[in-house]
């Protein structure tokens, strides 16, 4: 869990001398009058900011805000937060809260429970208030969507966060006290997310007999499945109403001229076949030097892979260079074939 002496203090606006990173995710929470963005109010923020690769926390701040109409709360809203003028004797206007938590969220990805909530009512308060809404990553990160495929396999009940933070052994102390909700929502997504890298299971394991918990194969199936599906589509798209684009999968380094002879001959029998050859070999070493350009070539034919239908391999080995190839078609869900070596 995240707790109060991982934290450095936090630097105030007109300190900052540099943008954060947009390798880091800023997670929010808030605390409203009601439902609506257009006719309720922000009554408490809270921004915890995190490390996209390790989720070690960076910075963080809570902010309670003065609410201007009251008459508009829906009373259950307000029973939710815990809401009192006592309470919200330090609260300040929105304009200073938004101020406040603006360089904790620049250049981040946005990041919450249901995050979607969260979002609309900060952009509705940037606005109101004539504030400038923060430059921040053009993705979400929700970690109800995180938890989906252990709802759908049955494992969760309820998506709500109670739900995912006792299966997951994270402690949610106050409910709706926006900075410890913040807190226990960054614990969640980091646990679902060592999860979803293992494909198993982030609760603590018991040692228990047959009460051990064991890995649950079906959410990294699941996800695998997702990602398949999502490819497929975007194949399909690549292939209406143009050509099948083929990168041409073959050894090069140890015997340039040989081997592009054979490119050539590998491309002409594509072009014959109705299919359109993407050979890097025909015209990289036109303008790259491979020997002391290696990294910049491999990178460069990267680039054009992404844009295939198609990975054929061809030749009686597969080299290093290759093989980079290969995993990067493999991890972008870009099919691969092997073919039977050609000779010019």
């Amino acid at each position: 869990m995240f707790t109060h002496a991982d934290l450095p203090p936090v630097v105030p606006q007109a300190a900052v001398v540099k943008p954060y990173s947009r390798r880091e995710i800023a997670f929010v929470d808030i605390e409203t009058t009601g439902l609506n963005p257009a006719r309720h109010e922000i009554l408490e923020v809270a921004v915890l900011r995190v490390d996209a690769r390790t989720m070690k926390p960076v910075a963080e701040t809570t902010v309670l805000v003065s609410p201007e109409r009251l008459h508009d709360a829906q009373p259950e809203a307000l029973h939710v937060c815990g809401f009192s003028p006592a309470l919200w004797a330090s609260a300040v206007p929105l304009v200073d809260a938004l101020a406040e938590i603006a360089p904790l969220l620049e250049g981040a990805i946005i990041a919450g429970h249901n995050v979607a909530f969260d979002w609309s009512f900060l952009v509705a308060g940037f606005r109101r208030v004539g504030l400038p809404l923060p430059d921040v990553d053009y993705h979400r990160l929700d970690t109800a969507s995180l938890a989906w495929p252990l709802y759908g396999d049955g494992e969760l009940t309820s998506l709500s966060l109670d739900a995912i933070a006792r299966y997951l052994d994270v402690d949610r102390r106050w409910p709706h006290e926006a900075l410890d909700d913040v807190r226990c929502t960054a614990e969640v997504a980091r646990r679902l997310i060592a999860r979803m890298r293992r494909g198993g299971d982030s609760r603590p394991m018991r040692n228990v007999g047959s009460d051990q918990h064991t890995p649950a194969p079906s959410y990294e199936e699941l996800l695998t499945g997702l990602h398949e599906l999502t490819s497929a589509l975007a194949r399909r798209r690549r292939e209406q109403g143009r050509r099948r684009r083929v990168y041409v999968c073959h050894p090069f380094a140890d015997a340039p001229e040989r081997n592009i002879a054979s490119v050539r001959v590998i491309s002409r029998q594509l072009m014959s076949a109705g299919l359109l050859p993407i050979a890097p070999h025909l015209y990289l070493p036109q303008f790259v030097n491979e020997a002391t350009e290696r990294e910049r070539a491999l990178q460069l034919c990267l680039e054009l892979l992404d844009g295939c239908d198609e990975l054929r391999v061809f030749g009686d080995r597969v080299s290093p260079g290759m093989q980079r190839e290969l995993d990067h078609a493999r991890r972008h869900g870009i099919p691969v074939r092997f073919e039977k070596a050609v000779l010019a």
